[in-house]
């Protein structure tokens, strides 16, 4: 099959009830026909238009089920939805946690043709806690198998009206905060990452990444909405599945993490993906070492794309090249208007910005940019506080960019510690060579005064279920090996710049030596 093929037999769902048609109904004596959902959204109204076009054709591929479900039974199930439990919800703000499965498509499009605003909740939460973290985001609403509860919100939000999507986004100090679209901007978002990346109803994507992550949103459930992408998701998948996923599947599409890149790197045997088209990686900067390594495991090359939970896409590598030299993760979207400020912050002005009616004029990041000769951006990290070392000023951020660009390299952490006066940077890098072998490398790039006092060489980094390190593990691997430092528990392991970040964060990156 081809990507221009797709298969057109869809198997019917169980327990699918299909709503009738607007009915008329007579007042005075003339015939009207009723509206069936007023208060929707504009993006309800767009994908009303994709459901219409695609109609019984396969529009979702639940891997548990290895089931497809039309486009019709997604729309009918999101009429039911809507209205059975949320009509009256206009403006409300309906908070769930559902991982990546029908269920969540027909719970976001029933708050669209409710007019009301989706929230999605990490599925990590656990769920006793769902309805204290939904109150603590402002949600008015909880969705769950049990129904509809209505939650007294901590903070009252004013000025509601317009919003279609609540954004979740961790603070500095791990406090979820949440962002307000409007369907507009959504729309925007979603029509420009398609068109970036070339997606359209000819394509099957691999839906791992959670539906609710703003990455998510752009490249896969906007594209579905929007044009009719089919998408091919699972609730949980090891590694090990995804090349037979894609192989079986036919997949042409596959939006991961720089963390499941590495990983599919590193599998045994040889894999053959002639299907896949476009590979891309967002969320993190990916090492230019993973990528050389997935073409030549996998004849693939990875595109890299750049955006923030406030923003949306904000770049995007078309060739591929920019991604396998590390040079850069791209060129700005045609819609969108990058500057990068005296501080060397990413600023952003597009019409997908959150904000009511998306009325925000420009988003300042704390992620820390530069310019290459082709007009391409260049991150180098978070724009975390300044250290001043040998008499000269610097971020960590520089060091921890410079060492991602050395072979072998998969992942570098640089942080600042302060003893007896005195600023000094210490580091850990993810690779197979030696400290030592690492340094001699970093000496023929960049000033001694650069150099980390201590480096330490791993493998592999500690990371969590989510792929992400684990920062409590790597101050331990710290403290083991330097043991005369202290870190308080205030202070925090700087990230990396990601395609997920906070305007509003105020990263930490200094810790004290006694």
């Amino acid at each position: 099959m081809t990507r221009n093929q797709v298969n057109r037999e869809p198997h019917a769902r169980s327990g699918r009830i299909t709503p009738s048609p607007s009915a008329p109904f007579r007042a005075n004596g003339v015939s009207v026909v009723r509206t069936p959902f007023p208060d929707a959204t504009a993006l309800w109204r767009a994908w009303k238009r994709t459901a219409t076009r695609f109609a019984e054709e396969p529009a979702l591929l639940p891997l548990e089920s290895e089931r497809w479900i039309s486009f019709r039974e997604i729309d009918s199930a999101a009429q039911e939805l809507a209205r059975d439990h949320l009509s009256g919800l206009r403006n409300a703000r309906v908070a769930f946690s559902l991982p990546n499965e029908p269920e969540w498509i027909e719970t976001f499009l029933a708050c669209q043709a409710a007019g009301a605003a989706a929230m999605p909740l990490d599925t990590e939460l656990p769920s006793e806690e769902l309805a204290s973290a939904a109150c603590r985001l402002g949600a008015s609403v909880l969705w769950t198998s049990n129904g509809l509860q209505r939650l007294v919100p901590r903070c009252r939000r004013r000025g509601v009206g317009g919003t279609a999507l609540v954004k979740i986004t961790s603070g500095s100090r791990g406090e979820a905060a949440s962002l307000p679209f409007s369907a507009e901007a959504m729309i925007e978002d979603g029509r420009n990452t398609s068109s970036a990346m070339g997606t359209s109803e000819k394509d099957r994507a691999l839906a791992l990444l959670p539906f609710g992550h703003s990455y998510a949103l752009g490249s896969l459930v906007l594209p579905f909405l929007l044009r009719g992408m089919r998408l091919i998701s699972a609730k949980e998948f090891l590694v090990s599945q995804i090349p037979v996923w894609i192989q079986r599947h036919e997949i042409t599409f596959f939006p991961s993490v720089p963390d499941i890149w590495r990983a599919l790197g590193q599998l045994p045997g040889p894999f053959s993906l002639p299907s896949l088209q476009i590979a891309v990686s967002a969320g993190a900067v990916l090492p230019a070492e993973t990528a050389r390594r997935i073409q030549e495991r996998f004849s693939v090359k990875i595109h890299s794309l750049y955006g923030s939970s406030e923003t949306g896409s904000i770049s995007y590598d078309g060739s591929g090249d920019a991604t396998l030299e590390g040079r850069s993760v791209g060129t700005a979207l045609p819609r969108v208007s990058v500057a990068i400020t005296r501080a060397r912050r990413v600023s952003v002005f597009s019409r997908a910005l959150y904000g009511r009616y998306g009325r925000r004029k420009r988003v300042t990041l704390p992620d820390l940019a530069q310019w290459t000769e082709l007009g391409e951006i260049c991150l180098l990290g978070r724009a975390d506080r300044v250290v001043t070392m040998g008499g000269r000023k610097i971020h960590p951020a520089e060091v921890e960019a410079l060492l991602r660009r050395l072979p072998s390299v998969t992942d570098a952490h640089v942080r600042a510690v302060r003893s007896r006066s005195r600023n000094y940077l210490i580091a850990a890098a993810e690779s197979p060579k030696s400290s030592s072998e690492l340094l001699q490398l970093l000496a023929g790039i960049t000033p001694e005064w650069k150099i980390p006092r201590l480096l330490l060489c791993f493998p592999e980094l500690p990371r969590n279920a989510r792929g992400k390190v684990e920062e409590q593990s790597l101050q331990a691997l710290f403290r083991d090996a330097y043991p005369a430092l202290a870190l308080p528990k205030a202070s925090k392991i700087r990230p990396p710049a990601t395609g997920l970040s906070d305007s509003r964060i105020e990263t930490e990156n200094s810790a004290s030596l006694p």
